[in-house]
This record gives C-alpha cells, structure tokens and sequence, in this order.
C-alpha cells in the first residue's frame, strides 16, 4: 500500500533523530492537543502539538461577573490579570491584550466606604504593572430607588407591602465587551478569543463569531466558585471552541506585587 508522504512527521526537539508517527502518537499527546489547542483530528492534533508558534490572544474580562462569580470575599483581590492568563490558565497563547470591563464603584452602594479608593487604587496598579497589555474600559454604575413588591408581609406592619431599595445597574460595559469581540474577530486582530465571564448576555457576541469568523478559536473562561464544567453557562459554551473553570488556585498564583515597580502604588491594607 502507498504511503502518504505526511505518515511520518519530523519534529523539531533537542534531539534531532526523534520522529513521531502521527497514526502511533501516544492518546495523552493527541488529547492534549485536541484539548488545548483546538485540533479537529488526529493528523492535526499531532501537527498543532508540534508546532512552536503561540495562538495570539486577546482576554476580555467582565471585571463584575469575575467580582461576584470568584473574587468577592476572597483574599485574591490584588489580581495580575495579564499573568493570570498568560501564565496560569492558558496553553499555547501569546497574550497581546487583556481588556478589562468595569465600572467605577459607588461609595452608596459599598458595605465599605473605603471600596472607592480600594478599586481606584487597583485600577492604578493594573494600568502601571503591564502598561503595554492590560486595557481597562469603564462604564458607569446607575443608581435607582425603585419601589419593590414584597414576596411576604412584615408581620409586624401587615399593611405594608412595597419597600423601598436602592438598585444599582452596570451600564455600558457587557454591550462594549460585546461589540468588540466581535470587532477583534472580523478585522482578524487576533487568532483566538478569550471571554472570562459566564454570563449569558454574551451569547449573541458567541454566536456571530462563530458564524462570521469561524476561523478564530473561541475560549470561555467561567469565574464561578463550582469547579464543576456543567455550571459554565450553556448559551455560551454551545458556541466556544473550547471552555474551562477558573480556579482559586489560578488567582492565588497570579497576584500582583505588594508595591508596583517604580511607582507608590501599594496594596490596600485591608480589602
């Protein structure tokens, strides 16, 4: 039977001699591949393992969702976000961009009226740290007192049955994160995507990248505390190449210095 030219495949290692066949290449290497970079079978699994180049990245981070989801009554707050996906959650990735989505935080809506200062300091840190790759893009936090309906009666006033309450909305930040995703993968800004969020809203970004670019990879990073992959958000996951859970191990290793380099910038004593 003839031999495909590509059946025995040189690599490029400290030794030289050293061949791999991609019909005999061990399950774990394939799997590895298949897992982390994205490859669709087992010839290319093989191939994209082999390879030395690195996919280049842009992060997007929902900076609220990875508040409430992870971080929120966590000691991680201080969190070196470029490092984190660089050096700790992906594979195989350079990095050209992590864009970071928030908005200011309100002292009226703060347990802590030191959380301001804390997040303005942290924001600081972040744009000093890794000047070059981290792009933080600010909405705005909406007030309201709105009144709502009580689910059951306060049996000591029976006749009341609406409270008033403060509601606090993000605005802006989950349609700009949205808008540019799709943006970096037409315009071919990068080769792969990556989405620290597990909300849903994101879906119909998802859903045109896939449609639209299906060339670009697609990763779901879920800042949610169950390490179990069923809790990552289905609307998204149906549409990412591939998805994984973050971890309170990846943050305890990504942790900014107590002191950023060449500034004043310190870590907040209490947070």
């Amino acid at each position: 039977m003839k031999q495909d030219n590509y059946d025995v495949l040189p690599v490029i290692h400290k030794n030289p001699n050293m061949v791999y066949n991609h019909l005999t290449t061990p399950p774990l290497t394939v799997a590895f591949s298949v897992y982390a970079l994205g490859a669709t079978d087992r010839l290319m699994a093989v191939l994209s393992f082999l390879k030395d180049t690195k996919l280049k990245t842009i992060v997007f981070i929902d900076g609220y969702n990875l508040y409430y989801g992870l971080l929120r009554r966590s000691p991680y707050k201080w969190l070196d976000l470029y490092a984190l996906f660089q050096n700790h959650v992906l594979q195989n990735a350079e990095v050209i961009e992590v864009r970071y989505y928030t908005a200011p935080v309100l002292a009226r809506m703060s347990d802590d009226l030191e959380s301001p200062k804390r997040q303005r300091t942290y924001l600081q840190a972040l744009r000093k740290q890794q000047p070059q790759k981290v792009t933080i893009l600010e909405g705005k936090m909406i007030a309201a007192t709105p009144f709502s309906r009580l689910v059951e009666p306060i049996i000591d006033v029976p006749h009341i049955n609406k409270v008033q309450v403060y509601s606090f909305e993000e605005k802006q930040s989950d349609v700009n994160m949205a808008v540019d995703m799709v943006i970096s993968a037409l315009t071919g800004a990068c080769e792969q995507i990556v989405v620290c969020s597990n909300d849903s809203d994101l879906k119909a970004a998802f859903m045109r990248i896939k449609q639209y670019a299906p060339q670009i990879r697609l990763g779901l990073v879920a800042p949610i505390k169950n390490e179990d992959s069923r809790a990552i958000s289905k609307d998204l996951g149906q549409y990412a190449t591939w998805s994984k859970v973050l971890s309170v191990v990846h943050l305890s290793n990504a942790q900014l210095p107590d002191k950023i380099h060449s500034t004043a910038i310190r870590k907040p004593n209490t947070w």
